[in-house]
């Protein structure tokens, strides 16, 4: 019986289909299934149904996979620790993250650890969709916001801190709000989904805030903002410099904006991949002591989290 036709049989069953399967492999669609094939003329056993719209696992299916996933699962996490505790840790490290969180904050962070790992080769997907890590064989998601609870291991990372902005055109034209209430009277650009109530570490009540616009891109909103339309929330990163060149004013800088929480979400049907690990310690060093960083947040434990992937919060 082969280790190998073993564990392609337990990356189908994780992925639900051949296809997917193959996909996250990186091999032919018909290799699998003459492997998968062979694997039950070894066995004497069929494994999987196949339908055109789904396979479904046959008792000894279940069986095998029942007893086997653990097993291949501790096999693939001692490869991995062995591979990486070289004194050059090398191999492929596939990682998601919201775009403008790429663009804007991890850069350093990236070019930094390819210089240090030169023979980790990163794989990264700039994105807002909704992913499927296990599925789509993501090692690692950079998450922004709260998260809610799920199969998924978080770490959180940091807080990042945020302000409410806009141009000195809009506050000629409209006035400069003096206390959080004085928001209701203007327009206040949100992001999708999002609460519409915003609320200061330093005010009692949340304040309900109305605008025009909501997107899911926080560069696309400070756009509209530059158009001298409205006050939007934002993080500090993205507007230091405008606030230094006088193209922006950060408004009721006394009223401090709950920052945002970045976490680094893995799978939890594994033990933590080491390359992961390189990254997110790496990660870590590299952005506590950034400006856009409130407050440096190392967390020895580990908490559940969902697999959503979300823009820059609100």
């Amino acid at each position: 019986m082969n280790l190998n036709d073993i564990s392609l049989f337990i990356r189908i069953v994780e992925t639900g289909s051949f296809t997917a399967a193959a996909e996250s492999l990186g091999i032919q669609k018909s290799t699998i299934s003459r492997r998968i094939a062979q694997l039950e003329d070894d066995l004497g056993a069929r494994l999987l149904q196949r339908t055109t719209r789904k396979l479904k696992l046959t008792d000894d299916g279940e069986e095998l996979f029942a007893r086997c996933q653990p097993l291949i699962n501790e096999l693939e996490t001692a490869k991995d620790y062995l591979a990486t505790n070289q004194d050059h840790p090398r191999g492929r490290l596939r990682i998601t993250m919201p775009s403008e969180l790429g663009v804007f904050m991890m850069n350093d962070v990236v070019s930094t650890f390819l210089r240090r790992y030169p023979d980790i080769h990163l794989e990264v997907e700039l994105s807002t969709r909704v992913i499927d890590l296990i599925e789509e064989g993501i090692d690692l998601a950079i998450r922004v916001g709260a998260l809610a609870d799920s199969t998924l291991i978080a770490r959180r990372v940091a807080e990042v801190n945020r302000g409410l902005y806009a141009t000195p055109e809009y506050l000629a034209k409209h006035g400069t709000p003096k206390t959080p209430d004085d928001l209701v009277d203007h327009n206040c650009f949100g992001v999708l989904k999002a609460d519409e109530h915003w609320t200061f570490e330093n005010w009692d009540s949340s304040v309900k805030v109305n605008g025009q616009l909501k997107a899911n891109s926080i560069s696309f909103i400070r756009e509209m903002v530059f158009q001298h339309m409205g006050i939007a929330r934002m993080p500090r990163v993205f507007c230091r410099e405008c606030v230094q060149e006088g193209v922006l004013v950060e408004v009721l800088s006394d009223y401090h904006c709950p920052p945002f929480e970045i976490n680094a979400i893995y799978p939890s049907k594994r033990h933590l991949n080491p390359k992961v690990r390189l990254f997110i310690d790496h990660m870590m060093e590299m952005i506590g002591d950034h400006p856009w960083v409130s407050e440096k947040l190392v967390t020895p434990g580990e908490v559940a989290a969902d697999g959503q992937a979300t823009s820059l919060a609100p």
